[in-house]
């Protein structure tokens, strides 16, 4: 499976303020994400988020000042990884302020 690793940082944001977005957020940007049955799972201990998803398996991971995408993409999904990149970029910019 392709993967897709990418790390963000946010400056200023603890590991406990970026978790507790990204656990809020996440459903939200899965529904608008149109890709059908998704399971999340949240670790507050680890402060990681884990999604499955017939075409995406993936651990979010929020530390301080930083959010750590681990992605594996199904073949199926890997000609739309621009697409799930913007869709990451817009996510992190309205959530935090950033670009």
């Amino acid at each position: 499976m392709p993967s897709l690793v990418r790390e963000v940082r946010i400056p200023g944001k603890s590991a406990q303020e970026l978790y507790d977005k990204v656990s809020a957020g996440i459903d939200k940007f899965m529904e608008k994400a149109a890709i059908g049955h998704y399971d999340v799972q949240r670790d507050p201990a680890k402060k990681e988020v884990y999604l499955k998803a017939s075409m995406v398996t993936a651990t979010l991971s929020c530390t301080e000042e930083k959010l750590v995408l681990d992605a594996k993409l199904s073949l199926l999904a890997t000609p739309f990884r621009a697409k799930i990149d913007e869709g990451i970029n817009k996510w992190i910019s309205k959530t935090f302020g950033i670009s």
